[in-house]
């Protein structure tokens, strides 16, 4: 792995690798059943974000999730939930991973601080709320390695992938619960892989597939082709309405040089689909030393070296 920098693109996305595979096939399209058989459990189909801006979409098994609020527990069947928002999860071994690599920060061996600051890069963005406490250390060698961890993460990756999330929030038709849930895993059907458990502290939200999308109310103007004219104007972000097409030339992937072709951007990105029409939003960000390709969405991109100016697409913000 490069350590001079992070790199969300994978071969392998973290959607497949934090699945626990049990090799029980997913049952689809049974007959009803006969007197006195047992029911199947009640098969919800979502979409799984995960923590690498990755998604998934699969069935849910779980009938009912327990969830602990500062009221009481509740029990609430799964049908009615639209979407779960989930806290920031960091298991447990992970956190002591991450506690040693901070504390070799601070070793007299030089070889030591670059082994444990490479460990911390690894880590990316479960490191970042240990990052946060750390970078208030009075040791000036671990706040200035520290810090630079810190802005490498702010750079490559979308801001909402790094807000400290305190809590679970549970969004139904007429309530928005906030709390915890009970259990590290949800029990799920795949078509590719059968009966897996997903990790709870691997996932960002998971939306039910029935569930209304929800749209920002924004002013977009019309697609600029690149964003080359807004290079200059780091930390904004601009709305656009955008037709997803594979056209004109892209670098990079989840951050991409601001010459690249917006509408190739979007379906690479995962936001939009080869054809569809709908608003974009784009972050202007800090270029990231160099700008990795990989082929996604039916997207292929390049890699380039150093360029002045970057940006992120993602969906637009709900209100």
């Amino acid at each position: 792995m490069n350590t001079s920098r992070i790199r969300w693109s994978r071969p392998i996305s973290l959607a497949l690798l934090t699945l626990t595979l049990f090799g029980v096939a997913a049952t689809q399209g049974a007959d009803d059943p006969r007197p006195g058989e047992k029911t199947s459990p009640v098969k919800q189909l979502v979409e799984v974000r995960f923590t690498d801006n990755s998604t998934l979409k699969l069935i849910l098994i779980d009938e009912k999730v327990e969830f602990v609020t500062p009221y009481g527990k509740l029990t609430i069947p799964m049908a009615e939930i639209q979407q779960l928002d989930l806290a920031t999860r960091v298991p447990e071994d992970v956190v002591k991973k991450i506690e040693k690599a901070i504390a070799d920060l601070s070793s007299a061996e030089f070889k030591t601080r670059e082994t444990a600051t490479a460990e911390l890069l690894a880590q990316g963005v479960k490191a970042y709320p240990l990052l946060v406490e750390a970078s208030k250390s009075s040791d000036t060698e671990v706040r200035r390695r520290v810090e630079g961890l810190v802005e490498k993460l702010k750079q490559s990756v979308p801001p909402e992938m790094l807000k400290i999330r305190k809590h679970d929030v549970v969004t139904t038709e007429g309530s928005k619960i906030t709390g915890q849930l009970a259990g590290a895993v949800l029990k799920a059907n795949t078509t590719q892989f059968g009966e897996v458990q997903v990790k709870l502290a691997d996932v960002l939200s998971i939306k039910a597939g029935t569930a209304k999308p929800k749209v920002a109310a924004v002013n977009a103007q019309a697609d600029p082709g690149t964003l080359t004219n807004f290079g200059n104007m780091v930390g904004q972000s601009f709305y656009f309405t955008v037709t997803g097409a594979n056209n004109g030339s892209v670098w990079g992937s989840e951050v991409y040089t601001s010459d690249s072709t917006l509408a190739s951007v979007a379906v690479h990105a995962g936001v939009l689909k080869m054809g569809e029409t709908g608003v974009v939003k784009v972050t202007i960000v800090i270029p990231p030393p160099t700008f990795a390709g990989t082929t996604q969405n039916g997207i292929t991109t390049s890699n380039y070296g150093p360029y002045p100016a970057a940006y992120i697409v993602s969906k637009p913000d709900a209100d």
